[in-house]
């Protein structure tokens, strides 16, 4: 049995948040004892609770918090954790601290955003490195910058983000009589939270261009909460599309929005390997998204299953949007290929049998 701690600041139920589920639910029955430790409780620490995981508060106030530094390295010492799985910088220098107190720990860090660190950070990366067991890269951008970073290369994996197809098969939905979608709407789908970085606006400002060009009627659901609704809300209102908008809030039923949406969009001015793609191809629809991180992993002409357009080109994002629109046998196409794709390729019993072996200390086949 290998002993786990997942460690995070907040364990709320972003990305970061969802990854973690899905690897925990993953390795079930695969002789991994897994426990939680946060600065911060959220959604995340109340479902390890409820599946009878062990999660425990750990305050972390600096990247060098010698409290937090003492406080892990007992708690490690106390539960016999074999491996600290970290999941941003942070907490990852604080485990390769405590890792110095309790020799036998092995360290493992998933770098799940795209960030350029500062100069102090890539000396710090280069210090620390030889306490560091393996570093998972999502996507291929994100072992590159993780290079960039200081981080060696010869501890670097690529371990794709994944979904478990099984999950995305009914294809049960309410979405079209939710928003009142007329039989030939072409339904958009976009799921992020609002907040900077996501392309809300830039999407919203290509689908005004899109409305000149085109008389093919489109609905755009916007799943999803955050600071900038109101401000969303105001745009849609101003560029006249409030009857062609729905915003829908947090929802937790993806499922359901996927098999109803038409087309999965993801607009990102940066992102790395994206969830939302994944599960929307495991369910057939297909995708438009911006050639931004990780995403050219997901969406290749080999796949076929989506297209890309570059961030901020909003005559580009409309024209590719309008000759979707106008041809379904590419569009069935694309969502055929989509199930196949995430099982082939970013079925989480793949990369978490790939993440095992990382847990384990065996041979694994690294990024080149």
């Amino acid at each position: 049995m290998t002993r786990v701690l997942h460690l995070l600041n907040y364990a709320g139920q972003g990305g970061t948040e969802q990854y973690i589920r899905t690897l925990l639910q993953a390795m079930e029955g695969q002789g991994v004892q897994a426990e939680l430790a946060c600065n911060e409780a959220g959604p995340l620490a109340q479902w390890a609770e409820a599946r009878g995981l062990p999660v425990h508060s750990l305050a972390m106030a600096s990247p060098f918090d010698r409290g937090a530094v003492k406080a892990l390295a007992a708690l490690c010492r106390d539960r016999k954790i074999d491996v600290i799985h970290t999941h941003y910088l942070r907490e990852n220098y604080i485990a390769l601290q405590a890792k110095g107190k309790v020799p036998d720990l092995r360290v493992v860090y998933t770098y799940h955003i795209l960030t350029q660190n500062s100069l102090a950070q890539r000396v710090c990366n280069r210090l620390l490195s030889r306490r560091q067991d393996a570093v998972v890269a999502n996507c291929t951008a994100g072992a590159r910058q993780l290079v960039a970073n200081g981080i060696p290369q010869g501890q670097i994996h690529l371990i794709y983000n994944a979904v478990d197809p099984t999950q995305w098969q009914d294809p049960a939905t309410t979405l079209r009589q939710e928003i009142g979608a007329e039989a030939g709407d072409f339904v958009l789908l976009f799921a992020a939270r609002l907040v900077e970085g996501k392309g809300h606006a830039f999407l919203l400002e290509s689908l005004a261009q899109l409305r000149e060009n085109t008389a093919h009627p489109f609905r755009l659901v916007l799943a999803g909460e955050g600071p900038l609704r109101q401000d969303l809300e105001s745009q849609t209102q101003a560029l006249g599309l409030a009857d062609r908008v729905t915003f829908l809030g947090f929802r937790s039923d993806m499922s359901n929005l996927y098999h109803g949406a038409d087309l999965t969009l993801c607009p990102s001015e940066s992102e790395t390997l994206s969830l939302l793609l994944l599960e929307s191809l495991a369910c057939g629809t297909p995708v438009l998204a911006t050639r931004v991180g990780g995403i050219p992993d997901i969406v290749t002409p080999a796949h076929d299953v989506g297209c890309l357009v570059d961030y901020g080109d909003r005559a580009g994002l409309a024209a590719a949007l309008e000759t979707v629109m106008a041809d379904p046998a590419q569009l069935a196409r694309w969502g055929a290929n989509g199930p196949r794709v995430v099982a082939e390729t970013f079925s989480v019993a793949t990369q978490s049998a790939r993440m095992l072996a990382l847990y384990e200390g065996r041979n694994d086949p690294r990024w080149n």
